[in-house]
C-alpha cells in the first residue's frame, strides 16, 4: 500500500513540475512584451496573470490583409506596436479591444459605459488612457471604440486615437479624442510624444497581436492534480479489488 501512495506522489509531483514549467515558459512572453511591460498591462487589465498568445507578427510586405487574415474574429487582444514620429524617436504603444477585429465591422459603436472598457497605452511612457464614459446625458464622444476596415490595421478611436495604415508602416498616425481622461485638455495631441497633431507622420516598425486569456493560480493547479491524482489512486484499487 505505501508503495502505491508513494507511486501516486510521485506522478502527482512530476505533473505538477510539468504544469508548472510551462506556465513560466508561457508568462515569460513574447519578444515584443518584456515580462515588465506584460505586467503592466495585467495591472491596467485588472484581471491577474494573463496567458498572452501571439497571433499575429509583422513581417516585411505585410499588409493590413495579413493583420486581418491572422486577427479577425479571435476574440479580445491587446495590439502592441512600435511606434515613431517624424523625429525618428520610438515609443511602444497600442490599445486594448475587448471585441474581435473585423475586415467589415466599421466603427465599433459602444453606447453603454459597460462596453466602454477599451483602453490605448504607451508602455515606454507608462501612460494609459481609457474609452470616455458619459459623464453627461446623451454623452458620445467615447463611443468609438475600434475602426474594423481590411484597408486599416489595428485602428482605435474616432479620430483616429491611433490608425495604422495599409501597409502597416507608413503615414499612420494619433488624434486623441475618445480615449481620454476627463477634464485633459488633450484632445488631438499624441499618443506617442503628447505633441500636437500635425499630420499622419507615425512610421510603425514591429507590430504584434496578442489573444489574452486567464491564467489559473498555483492553487487550482494544485487542485485540479490533486484531483487527477485521486481519480487514478482508486481506479486502480477498483480494478485490484475486481480481480
Amino acid at each position: 500500500m505505501q508503495n502505491k501512495f508513494r507511486t501516486a506522489s510521485a506522478f502527482l509531483l512530476a505533473v505538477a513540475g510539468a504544469g508548472f514549467c510551462l506556465s513560466a515558459q508561457a508568462a515569460s512572453g513574447p519578444s515584443l512584451l518584456s515580462p515588465t511591460y506584460q505586467g503592466q498591462l495585467e495591472t491596467w487589465l485588472g484581471e491577474g496573470h494573463l496567458k498572452l498568445d501571439a497571433i499575429y507578427t509583422k513581417s516585411a510586405g505585410d499588409t493590413s490583409l495579413d493583420f486581418h487574415k491572422a486577427s479577425d474574429g479571435k476574440g479580445r487582444t491587446f495590439s502592441v506596436m512600435e511606434a515613431s514620429n517624424a523625429a525618428g524617436q520610438t515609443w511602444l504603444v497600442g490599445g486594448y479591444n475587448p471585441q474581435s477585429w473585423s475586415s467589415t465591422d466599421g466603427m465599433h459603436v459602444t453606447m453603454a459605459d459597460s462596453a466602454r472598457t477599451g483602453f490605448l497605452f504607451n508602455l515606454t511612457s507608462g501612460l494609459m488612457l481609457p474609452q470616455l464614459k458619459q459623464y453627461f446625458n446623451g454623452d458620445e464622444i467615447g463611443k468609438d471604440q475600434t475602426y474594423n476596415n481590411i484597408n486599416y490595421g489595428p485602428t482605435f478611436g474616432y479620430g483616429h486615437d491611433l490608425y495604422v495604415p495599409p501597409d502597416l508602416t507608413h503615414g499612420g498616425g494619433s488624434f486623441l479624442y475618445t480615449y481620454n481622461f476627463r477634464g485633459q485638455p488633450s484632445t488631438g495631441i499624441s499618443l506617442l510624444d503628447g505633441s500636437t497633431w500635425q499630420a499622419n507622420d507615425v512610421t510603425f516598425g514591429a507590430i504584434q497581436i496578442f489573444t489574452i486569456s486567464a491564467v489559473p493560480e498555483p492553487a487550482t493547479y494544485g487542485m485540479l492534480l490533486a484531483g487527477v491524482g485521486l481519480l487514478a489512486l482508486l481506479r486502480r484499487r477498483k480494478a485490484t479489488a475486481a480481480s
